[in-house]
């Protein structure tokens, strides 16, 4: 498959709301929490206009196939430095995010490569980055693994009742 890999502009965040769906449906077969909520295309709509696109330290990474068609899609930004362990100032990997019918064709391999590179760039020019796998994706996680990605912990949640 041929794979382009790009920042996204403003003017695709309508035309990314059906990848974003996607990614919520898949999410919420594990979790119902990740259903999309009442109102959800305008908040999404105003986050990704205002904090992810154009911005020095977060990004939106677009998968294009050749046909021009979204095949993935993830979120990169910095996270800041740990005040007390030695956790320094970082990349995190939000909602990423590969079509079914575009897995196991590169394209998870090429949204990573994508956000390494823009990591690497200066002013970011960080080390390291981290990205969560829903717990009980085990397709999500085995395929992290094999993109090279090491596990190095669990969220676990609590209720408050």
């Amino acid at each position: 498959m041929d794979i382009t890999v790009r920042e996204a502009t403003l003017e695709e965040g309508d035309a990314l709301l059906d990848l974003w769906y996607e990614f919520t449906a898949h999410l919420s077969a594990f979790n119902d929490r990740y259903e999309a909520k009442e109102g959800a295309d305008e908040h999404w709509l105003s986050y990704f206009e205002n904090q992810l696109v154009d911005s020095k330290y977060s990004a939106v990474l677009l998968a294009e196939n050749g046909d021009g068609e979204y095949v993935g899609v993830l979120e990169v930004r910095i996270v800041g430095e740990h005040p007390i362990f030695q956790l320094e100032r970082h990349g995190r990997i939000h909602g990423m995010f590969v079509r079914e019918s575009a897995r196991a064709e590169g394209v998870g391999r090429a949204l990573l490569d994508a956000a390494e590179d823009w990591l690497r760039e200066d002013p970011r020019d960080v080390d390291f980055y981290r990205i969560d796998a829903i717990e009980g994706d085990d397709e999500a996680a085995a395929a992290l693994e094999e993109l090279g990605l090491t596990p190095v912990k669990h969220t676990y949640e609590g209720r408050v009742e």
